[in-house]
């Protein structure tokens, strides 16, 4: 590639926000509106160009081309291709503004200029102006409308300010296509670079390379490029120089200067700019040496988050490099960079290479990248470790009943009718206590039979023993005891409607108080006594859990109905048949109470902790989704 060629390669971009563009000191940036357009890179597109400091530069110098402009104002269209926000008011907001959208609204659904002629506005509508409205076109397509208060005058004039503003329209589809025709260029320089990095097979030759082409596009004088080895940087190529001596003054002077940019972490260009703020540049000073017309520029060369090394770019007279062209050559370093960086580390021994790659996952491991996650995980590593030594006792929990240990049923001891009831469940009774009473009614006229017929038979025997008649008084005493012994039946049946607590206790069920008069079979159950102070706790122990408990295992007991208090038993019986009930299966474990206590009833239900060992508390809290898992893996065949 030749100079000239690469001249019109790689411009400096003009500062759009100010209308044109400054002289650089290299001839390659040009007057917008005199000079031929030169490449430069697509930055950021149609919204870029539609920034609020350009549409306020440029609505501000359309209106002062033209005078008699009373406001002027530019809208944004949105990616429906409606009105959307203003962009800019010039000289100002004030009046007017409704008319001004009113008329960029209609100049976009027309699709082309408008004019509006005698339009009234301010108060009252006592302000006369015509309206001028065009949308601004990019690529064919609206991306702004700019409309225009000026004031009256002829259908000519008001044509004449509508075509200078189409016109400025134009300047900025120019700009646009200047641009985007720049980015592509960029674009294949960088793929040119990289390709002819990418073919050769050292690092050594590939940065020769890259310094030659680096030297051509940008019409340096020299281009060095250096890399970081250990604390301190050397140079590894230079342009137009296949073999170079490190001792020499002008590479200890190149190092220098690269060890500069690199304490600075920033780009270093001298001379700097006229504000001064380029930091130290004492060693691209001394580079520069006696020529007064020299410029040097050093880049950082990047590969991820790490810097690698470094290029100086220099001029040793004419052109200095422009702020564009040092932007073009940091993309460019952004770009060499990590493909430099693979080759070198291509290039490591196997050795090398198994060391750097244990290096860096200690570092991973152990640097300050992801602190507050790395702290995270170690915390939770010692937690785990502590849980696994430390250890505690493990306790199977369970749901539980209160029992009686003994329970009576009282049933009915013969067919009649309940007449009276007096206890209910829930009552405490005493021994003897009347609790309910069958109908007698039937029982008393029964026995009541039976006395009339003893007196009629007492009656015969006595007649038969005035006469004497022995065989008669046989009979008759025969049939005296008879009725006797009905009687007594009689009268037993009389005593057993009366329904007695066979000891002090409490009700467990039954309730007749809503059943007076309601028919009883013989042996139906109507209450059931168990005793105030002799109680058993049954647990329903998970099939999952009955690995540790059996008979003799201790444990406490909380009553849902007594939070404040716990009761302690101990284990006396394992039923050894599981039960299943409500979709799970237990098993029926018996305990008694190492104490009794009045507030207790049966039928109080509570929860159970069976202590059946000690164990890590890392197994204690994990061993039964561990179990479950186990259990999961083995039912699908893994």
């Amino acid at each position: 590639m030749s100079a000239t060629s690469a001249t019109a390669i790689v411009p400096d971009l003009p500062d759009v926000a100010a209308g044109v563009v400054n002289s650089g000191a290299d001839g390659i940036e040009q007057d917008v509106q005199t000079g031929r357009p030169p490449s430069a890179g697509r930055a950021g597109g149609d919204a870029h160009l539609l920034s609020s400091n350009l549409a306020e530069t440029w609505l501000a110098w359309q209106c002062r081309m033209v005078a008699g402009i009373i406001r002027g104002a530019i809208y944004r269209v949105d990616e429906q291709g409606t009105i959307g926000d203003p962009l800019s008011f010039w000289p100002g907001e004030g009046e007017g503004e409704l008319r001004l959208l009113e008329v960029a609204t209609k100049s976009l659904a027309a699709g082309r200029g408008l004019v509006a002629s005698k339009r009234r506005y301010g108060p009252g509508g006592q302000r006369t102006c015509d309206l001028v409205s065009c949308p601004l076109l990019i690529r064919g397509t609206p991306v702004a409308v700019v409309s225009a208060m000026i004031s009256t005058r002829s259908a000519a004039q008001q044509h004449a300010v509508l075509q200078l503003l189409q016109w400025g329209g134009l300047w900025m589809e120019s700009l646009d296509q200047w641009k985007s025709d720049a980015q592509q260029e960029i674009g294949n320089f960088s793929t040119r670079l990289m390709t002819m990095i990418l073919n050769h097979a050292g690092s050594g030759a590939a940065a020769m390379e890259t310094v030659n082409y680096l030297a051509e596009i940008f019409q340096c004088e020299r281009v060095s490029l250096a890399f970081i080895k250990g604390r301190q940087i050397r140079l590894s190529a230079l342009s137009g120089i296949a073999t170079f001596d490190p001792r020499t003054q002008l590479v200890q002077r190149i190092e220098a200067a690269m060890e500069e940019a690199l304490d600075q972490s920033e780009t270093l260009l001298y001379p700097s700019p006229g504000n001064g703020a380029g930091g130290v540049l004492r060693a691209h000073a001394e580079l520069c040496g006696d020529h007064q017309q020299a410029s040097v520029v050093t880049v950082l060369l990047p590969a991820g988050e790490r810097t690698i090394g470094a290029v100086t770019l220099e001029r040793l007279q004419g052109e200095s490099f422009g702020a564009k062209t040092v932007e073009w050559s940091e993309t460019l370093a952004a770009v060499i960079g990590p493909v430099l960086d693979l080759k070198r580390r291509e290039e490591r021994s196997p050795l090398v290479k198994g060391a750097n790659a244990l290096s860096s996952s200690l570092a991973a491991l152990f640097g300050r990248k992801y602190l507050g996650f790395k702290l995270l995980l170690g915390a939770i590593a010692a937690v785990v470790a502590s849980l696994s030594i430390l250890p505690g006792t493990h306790r199977v929990n369970a749901p539980a009943v209160v029992e009686s240990e003994l329970r009576q049923m009282l049933v009915a001891p013969q067919q009649g009718f309940i007449r009276e009831a007096w206890a209910r469940a829930g009552d405490s009774v005493r021994q003897g206590e009347l609790i309910a009473a069958l109908d007698r009614d039937d029982l008393d006229l029964e026995a009541q039979k039976w006395r009339s017929e003893r007196g009629k038979v007492e009656k015969e025997y006595q007649e038969a023993l005035a006469k004497r008649d022995r065989a008669l008084l046989s009979v008759l005493r025969a049939r005296i005891e008879q009725i006797d012994a009905e009687l007594q039946l009689v009268q037993e049946k009389i005593s057993r409607t009366r329904i007695e607590a066979p000891f002090d206790g409490v009700l467990v069920s039954g309730d007749l108080s809503q059943s007076l008069g309601a028919p009883v079979d013989i042996g139906q159950v109507l209450f059931e006594v168990a005793p105030m102070e002799r109680y058993r706790v049954a647990l329903e122990v998970d099939e999952h859990e009955m690995a540790g408990v059996s008979a003799g295992v201790e444990g406490r007991l909380i009553i849902a109905a007594l939070p404040q208090s716990d009761y302690h038993f101990k284990v006396d019986q394992v039923v050894p048949v599981a039960v299943s009930n409500e979709g799970r299966n237990y098993f029926r474990v018996e305990a008694s109470l190492s104490e009794q206590s009045p507030l207790l009833r049966p039928g109080m239900r509570g929860i159970a902790k069976v202590e059946v060992g000690e164990r890590d508390l890392l197994w204690i809290w994990t061993h039964e989704v561990v179990d479950r898992l186990r259990l999961w893996s083995w039912s699908v065949g893994l």
